[in-house]
């Protein structure tokens, strides 16, 4: 028997569930943890679906004799997440500082403009949303 470990990349803030399914069977919900599977010699797809509809990803998985394979699982969001954070923040200072027109104006413009590329972007990118990456030992 073979060994199928999948586990996230690095650890975040804030860990959200995801399902983890073996040709297209859940096996369960975790968050920010190390699956253990022990299945027979094969191949396998492996998906981790976000909680979230839609927002997934999946790769193809050869798993030999007394082998072990591991998914490491991270996602396509290294840079959106910092021009979020940078947002928030100056979303939080606006509320307590007038910056005036037409700065104002501005902000919101360039603020609601990338949110609404980043939503069409997480629609194009859905099926394809985690990286999986495969190393055999």
């Amino acid at each position: 028997m073979s060994y199928l470990y999948v586990k996230p990349k690095k650890k975040h803030l804030v860990e959200l569930p995801h399902y983890v399914l073996v040709n297209d069977q859940v096996l369960g919900l975790v968050k920010g943890q190390v699956v253990r599977i022990h299945l027979p010699a094969g191949s396998y797809k492996v998906t981790v679906r976000s909680v979230y509809k839609f927002i997934e990803g999946s790769a193809m998985v050869e798993v030999g004799n007394d082998e072990t394979v591991t998914c490491m699982v991270s996602d396509h969001e290294k840079w959106w997440n910092i021009l979020f954070n940078v947002d928030l923040i100056l979303w939080a200072a606006k509320r307590f500082v007038n910056i005036g027109e037409p700065w104002d104006t501005v902000y919101e413009v360039a603020s609601n403009g990338f949110f609404a590329i980043w939503l069409l972007r997480l629609w194009i990118i859905r099926k394809r949303y985690f990286k999986i990456a495969i190393h055999s030992n």
